[in-house]
């Protein structure tokens, strides 16, 4: 029987008179000769185990042959296959965890002390070997480096088991235990990384250690990070899926061992979406999407994309109201705005994840979806990029990620989120577009081959011994020049070294004029902020364009000023709102997201990171001149924290809303120490008197796991 006649009778009803025995000798004969494709077809096979009544025990024996222990039924094992089934177990669990055969190698590996880079499918379980790996508790200071803080609490969710093992640090400010698990993203890492004794470290999505066309800083961040780790001799393991092959080039005495596999613990169908007469590509999504009967996942290029077909599933018709998300819906209305399009849609059944919604909000939807109170969610590359859900389907309607067509390793990156070992054998990838030609990427670390490529910015964090002559040649002006310390051009180095240099000589050269604006603490008045923001603009961002709603110093400055005068993120939305004269719908909805831009982009992150940058190099320059220094510190914590208590970020990563923590802290004094605030909120127990029911599950849900 050739396979695609064996595949066309496993996807349908079987007739009456169909040979069950005949399909399963066909199936086993497959396993002999070729057992990848083999391994597909078990897969089928245990799909449909129901229909298969009395023939389970040659269907699971196809199972341990193809090395999928995780599937088998432990009582109904005989002696040999038990025994082969141990060997699968990891030990240092309660649980009952069992490896598939190529989890396995690798995880025996890892225990024997090699470093090991893998390439997997996403349905591989990368993540249980990190588990394992933790529970044998042969290491002290374990650092696990992920792309995404949604991938930081994702992480610290599934890790908190080993709670009474291993402190679990997200932050760099939480003091350190005698054993340690550290969850951080690589700017976060960065800060600390010097400061502990790391035996072991994991970088999760390691292929964007390689140079890629967007986000090419957090690349070089992240290579610094591994060098960092690397030269600490701590043992890794780097995972990712769909990765050809790696650079060979480390260190002299640093080893890996390179795991490529394409081993599946379930089978992903493709269709290809042709669109009906007359009918646009939005209609066919939504007539495609209503006729799925399992979670799915639909794929767009952009939140401006995924608004859009948001709006298209609330105006449809084609959608059940249910009452099973009201509560959550209002609480939104009420704390964000009443014609935001997600609280309107979560009554339909349908959420939305991409990066400019709250955190604590996107973590909501994805729990909502897991627990199938939302059946479709509507998502962009921040919800592919590691984060684990139980879509059965998957609807890739763009073929972009913002402006540019996503090649096939992203593609298959996105794919990969259908199906769940456990929950659906098979997923089913449904495409608007043409896959894009195959091609899977060689992943090269460029601060270790040192290619003509690799900027200075990033050779400057090389030692000296590691760097090759061409790079000390490239470095060699940035040595000799006495503008800056070595230490402040290293320490800022996520800014080009150039532009650190070019600042550096303006403050000196306009010194007297500018002295008294830049030496402040705490507070600055007016026009001290409006300079540091005309500077960070000028000498850090360098454009004319418009990015997350800044074009200008001026206009960063205002920015500030007219959040800090908000006092809400509420408030600001409004604020926004009136600003841009939004009137119907989408321009509301537009506005929304612009506040959440600059709050998250700006006020959060990249206003905060450069002011002390720019303190760094102006205290640089003073020392020079024999100067009082100053000290942005103070003012670049309270503008990341939203100009609220210190708490509310970290909490707001865990899960709990801002608007909540500010409620609870203003019945409690909650510590500025996130360590003692955490445990303060692990005791708190919510009144119904003052909290409603979705604060209080809220509140829950987030001490559920700390």
């Amino acid at each position: 029987m050739k396979r695609e006649e064996l595949r066309k009778i496993l996807r349908k009803e079987f007739s009456a008179d169909i040979n069950k025995f005949q399909i399963i000798k066909e199936v086993a004969s497959l396993v002999v000769t070729e057992q990848s494709v083999g391994q597909e077809f078990v897969l089928r096979l245990l799909a449909r185990i129901h229909d298969f009544q009395g023939m389970e025990s040659m269907i699971y024996s196809l199972v341990r042959q193809v090395g999928l222990f995780p599937y088998l039924e432990e009582e109904n094992l005989s002696l040999k296959d038990t025994i082969a089934y141990e060997v699968h177990r990891p030990s240092g669990f309660k649980e009952n965890i069992v490896f598939h055969h190529a989890q396995a190698e690798v995880y025996y590996t890892l225990l024997r002390g090699e470093n090991v880079v893998l390439s997997a499918p996403t349905s591989f379980g990368k993540s249980l070997i990190i588990d394992s790996i933790i529970a044998s508790q042969k290491h002290t200071n374990i650092f696990i480096i992920v792309p995404t803080i949604a991938l930081i609490d994702e992480t610290r969710k599934r890790l908190s088991k080993f709670k009474d093992s291993y402190k679990v640090i997200t932050h760099p400010n939480q003091s350190l235990s005698q054993r340690n698990i550290f969850i951080l993203t690589q700017e976060r890492a960065i800060e600390i990384i010097s400061d502990v004794d790391v035996d072991f470290f994991v970088i999760d999505e390691f292929y964007k250690l390689s140079p890629q066309n967007t986000d090419v800083e957090r690349c070089h961040v992240l290579n610094q990070v591994f060098y960092m780790l690397v030269k600490k001799n701590a043992q890794f393991y780097l995972l990712g899926p769909n990765i050809e092959q790696v650079t060979t080039s480390l260190l002299d005495n640093i080893k890996f061992k390179f795991i490529k596999t394409d081993y599946k613990t379930v089978v992903s169908e493709r269709h290809r979406v042709n669109l009906k007469n007359g009918e646009n590509s939005i209609e066919r999504l939504i007539d495609l999407s209503s006729s799925l009967e399992d979670p799915t996942l639909i794929f767009c290029q952009s939140p401006a994309s995924a608004n859009k077909v948001a709006k298209a599933f609330f105006n449809s018709n084609e959608f059940k109201r249910t009452d099973e998300n009201k509560d959550l819906a209002d609480w939104l209305r009420s704390n964000y705005h009443s014609q935001w399009i997600l609280p309107d849609c979560l009554e339909f059944g349908v959420g939305i994840h991409h990066g400019k919604i709250p955190r604590a909000i996107a973590q909501k939807c994805i729990k909502l979806f897991n627990e199938g109170k939302i059946k479709y969610l509507i998502c962009t590359s921040t919800l592919i990029e590691g984060v684990n859900t139980k879509a059965k389907n998957v609807i890739v309607y763009d073929n972009k990620i913002a402006k540019n067509k996503f090649d096939y390793f992203t593609f298959n990156n996105i794919c990969g989120r259908s199906g769940r070992m456990f929950s659906h054998f098979i997923g089913h990838i449904y495409l608007f577009h043409e896959p894009p030609a195959a091609e899977l990427p060689l992943v090269d670390f460029p601060i270790f081959t040192q290619t003509d490529n690799t900027p200075e910015k990033l050779l400057i964090n090389v030692d000296a011994e590691d760097l090759n002559e061409s790079s000390k040649r490239k470095l060699k002006k940035y040595f000799e020049q006495n503008v800056l310390s070595q230490e402040t051009l290293k320490k800022n180095s996520y800014i080009d070294l150039d532009k650190q240099l070019d600042l550096a000589n303006f403050i000196q050269d306009k010194l007297n004029e500018i002295y008294r604006l830049m030496k402040w603490e705490q507070y600055p008045t007016n026009n001290q902020l409006k300079l540091s923001c005309m500077l960070i603009w000028n000498y850090f961002v360098s454009s004319n364009k418009r990015i997350y709603g800044v074009s200008s110093g001026k206009q960063l400055h205002f920015r500030l000023n007219q959040f800090r005068e908000a006092g809400s993120i509420k408030n600001f939305i409004s604020t926004i709102i009136e600003a841009e004269d939004a009137q119907n719908i989408d321009s509301i909805n537009s506005a929304i997201e612009l506040a959440f831009d600059i709050q998250r982009h700006w006020i959060n992150y990249q206003f905060p990171r450069y002011l002390m940058s720019l303190g760094d190099i102006a205290n640089d320059i003073f020392k020079r001149n024999n100067l009082p220094s100053c000290d942005y510190s103070y003012f670049a914590n309270l503008v990341e924290c939203y100009f609220l208590s210190p708490y509310v970020i970290p909490m707001d990563e865990y899960g709990l809303p801002i608007q909540i923590s500010n409620k609870i802290g203003r019945i409690m004094d909650i510590s500025k120490n996130m360590d003692v605030a955490l445990e303060q909120l692990r005791n708190f127990i919510p009144s119904q008197r003052f909290f409603s029911s979705i604060e209080r599950e809220f509140i829950d849900e987030f001490k559920a796991y700390i």
